[in-house]
């Protein structure tokens, strides 16, 4: 089973945070997944909600704070040694690069870079984050996952090459679309693997998911849910997105 960090060690650190991929860097694992979106002024930023209220201190919609904006808002982080609490920043796509790339060149770490694009359509981010990726020269590391759909094609279409995962609540929803679409990999939810023999229906990687109720972020706490990875290799899922990718390790 390959074990993917989902959103960095995110229920250790905030997630989405450099604190996050930095700590998960540190284990041998398969690769860390993050997810990106739009500020006002068309940069892209690290962070999994449409709106900062959830992980921020601030409250509104990304795509109305400029970068230097969101900048300026606070994540709320581990306390220091005296016991104040320190604070870390909403990452651009290009800090995570800086921090991750290393690892990749020197031991093949993948970066599955989530587009959320479901909600706010966010126009030319396809060709933002291709381009992007281009300059920093780790085509190879990368998989692009999306729920939408369209944005899926559109990566393909646009650069045939890349490698893409569709993301869906369901492991016969991702299937249909793998049977109807060029795409690399699955990444349907683990609580709906609802295809049987699916290893043998697919000859793709099946990363599945888990959702928060499951798997609390930071500084959240509460008990995590662990696979049965023995289990999970037969019915056909090749990886999974955990928030304790130590705890596996």
């Amino acid at each position: 089973m390959k074990i993917w960090a989902h959103r960095g060690c995110s229920y250790a650190y905030p997630e989405n945070t450099l604190q996050a991929f930095e700590a998960a860097c540190r284990y041998p694992i398969t690769g860390i997944e993050l997810d990106i979106q739009l500020s006002k002024d068309g940069k892209i930023v690290v962070i999994h909600d449409e709106k900062v209220d959830r992980t921020t201190k601030a409250s509104g919609r990304v795509l109305d704070f400029t970068l230097e904006e969101l900048k300026r808002l606070e994540i709320e982080s581990h306390p220091d040694k005296e016991g104040v609490t320190q604070y870390a920043q909403i990452p651009t796509i290009e800090e995570v690069f800086e921090l991750v790339k290393p690892h990749c060149l020197k031991q093949g770490m993948l970066i599955n870079i989530e587009l959320k694009n479901s909600v706010v359509r966010y126009e030319g981010m396809e060709e933002l984050i291709l381009e992007t990726v281009n300059e920093w020269g780790i085509q190879d590391y990368i998989i692009y996952s999306s729920f939408n759909q369209e944005s899926i094609k559109m990566l393909k279409k646009k650069e045939s090459s890349v490698k893409t995962g569709i993301l869906a609540a369901s492991a016969s929803d991702c299937l249909a679309f793998s049977e109807a679409n060029p795409v690399d990999a699955l990444h349907p939810c683990i609580k709906n693997l609802d295809v049987e023999n699916l290893g043998k229906k697919t000859g793709l990687p099946v990363r599945a998911w888990n959702i928060r109720k499951y798997e609390p972020f930071y500084p959240d706490g509460g008990e995590v849910e662990m696979q049965d990875l023995d289990g999970l290799e037969r019915i056909g899922v090749t990886d999974i997105f955990t928030n304790v990718p130590e705890r596996y390790l």
